[in-house]
């Protein structure tokens, strides 16, 4: 007679390791669809018929809605559920991807771009508590985040390569294709292995008007910063756009303040460690994010690169970044949060500063090696943030501190593309004085992105809480 036999569950080191990728995976599409469409820029320009200003919204579209929707989407995963909410964010993701690949009009890409980003919001927070709640051994949990860190950081490179290849050969809509299979994968994986948990218990009320004074506050600062690029700081829409953000900002705070369960406790930045933390996340979003926008213009436009040579160009910041992440895990065991988190900062800045001797006819080498540095300085600042944050809050709130610290990243990227990305000229390309213009404004850009990385390392050297 034959038995019959049931599938096993994995055992609890292989279920590890299968969550390590399905959280991985997730969070690599997101950071991929940061990165991926800076080579396709040019194409959907030429294919729409969009104007600079209007391509930096199709990059900046998707960032505002993931950064200004990541504190609901971590308080969603506290009360509700992080596995179901991550869940839930993957097909909302999906769904924005395949609206992206068939938008007959930059106005329907952008708005699918939004839409991507508000699964991202959804999603990207719950990566973290899961892992959080997974790996319980802080120093697995270190490990295990370095591990996570590299995968989403190694998008910086796979996304501009494989954005210029898919390009290239299937035109730029497959960018947006290819997130579909990825999405699958990843559904299967978190219905096999991830736990339900991370439930948080006796919340009394939702904070709705802090959770929509919070979104309307990121929207309007981020929605100004990009429109100050575009049209000066001191026109009538950017400024309007700034003040109304900065009343809102007040408001959330004063909100948070009052209510007794705030999506976002103002307590916990009283430890140095945390407020730090979300400090260099705005610092790394705003060097590295900005920084891969400006030069993805300058391979293309100023020294005529493909695609394919663009994204080819960032393998060496992605290489070293990737090579870091695992060895920093190890690294905050030995040293804490506070000195990684600074040198990191550093090395953008440095790094920053080298690639001021780049000209319009310059090589991989005055490129490359800066590259390197920023590569390292950015695996150094990702995974002690991360440690950072989750090692300052209960577990019944790592939602809201792993949103809170995404929300600085992300936040810091737009304002980074926005800044960076307003010391360009607005000279038509392929006109006379194009290329020295454009390399005016990207040193411009690399002083201002070396500046803030400075703040940085001293806000960390100043963050004591460091375990």
């Amino acid at each position: 007679m034959r038995t019959l036999t049931v599938p096993r569950r994995p055992t609890a080191g292989l279920r590890e390791a299968l969550v390590l990728v399905a959280v991985s995976l997730g969070q690599f599409l997101i950071q991929l669809d940061l990165t991926i469409v800076n080579v396709a820029l040019p194409s959907i320009g030429a294919d729409l018929g969009v104007s600079a200003s209007g391509l930096q919204w199709v990059v900046d579209g998707y960032n505002v809605a993931m950064a200004s929707l990541l504190l609901i989407g971590g308080r969603l995963g506290d009360r509700s559920g992080h596995k179901r909410v991550y869940l839930v964010g993957i097909a909302v993701f999906a769904l924005g991807s395949g609206l992206c690949a068939v938008a007959p009009t930059a106005g329907a890409l952008t708005a699918s771009r939004i839409l991507q980003g508000i699964g991202a919001a959804i999603e990207l927070p719950a990566t973290l508590a899961i892992l959080s709640h997974t790996f319980t051994d802080p120093r697995r949990r270190a490990q295990a985040m370095g591990i996570w860190a590299s995968v989403a950081g190694s998008s910086l490179v796979i996304g501009p390569v494989l954005g210029g290849a898919l390009v290239a050969a299937f035109g730029w809509r497959s960018v947006f294709v290819v997130n579909l299979p990825v999405v699958v994968l990843v559904a299967l994986l978190t219905v096999r292995t991830v736990r339900a948990g991370g439930i948080e218990r006796g919340v009394r009320s939702l904070d709705v008007r802090g959770q929509m004074l919070g979104s309307a506050a990121l929207a309007l600062l981020a929605g100004g910063a990009i429109e100050g690029g575009r049209l000066g700081f001191a026109s009538a829409l950017p400024a309007g756009l700034l003040v109304a953000g900065a009343l809102a900002l007040v408001g959330f705070v004063v909100a948070e303040r009052r209510h007794p369960d705030p999506v976002l406790p103002l307590g916990y930045f009283r430890n140095a460690g945390y407020a730090a933390a979300n400090v260099n996340g705005f610092v790394m979003g705003f060097a590295t994010i900005g920084l891969l926008f400006v030069f993805s213009l300058f391979f293309q436009q100023v020294q005529g690169f493909s695609p394919v040579g663009a994204g080819a160009r960032f393998l060496p910041l992605t290489v070293a970044f990737v090579i870091t992440g695992p060895v920093v895990g190890r690294l905050i065991d030995r040293l804490g949060h506070r000195m990684p988190m600074a040198s990191g900062a550093v090395l953008l800045a440095v790094g920053a500063l080298l690639l001021l001797r780049v000209d319009a006819g310059s090589g991989l080498a005055p490129v490359g090696w800066p590259f390197v540095l920023i590569g390292v300085g950015y695996g150094l600042l990702s995974t002690p943030m991360a440690a950072a944050v989750m090692g300052a809050v209960p577990p019944e709130r790592a939602g809201m501190a792993s949103s809170t610290n995404l929300t600085a990243r992300l936040v810091g990227g737009v304002f980074g593309i926005a800044v960076l990305g307003a010391s360009l000229p607005n000279t038509v390309v392929g006109a006379p004085d194009f290329p020295q213009r454009f390399v005016d404004g990207l040193h411009a850009a690399l002083i201002a992105a070396a500046v803030v990385a400075m703040a940085g390392a001293v806000v960390a050297l100043r963050g004591r809480a460091d375990r």
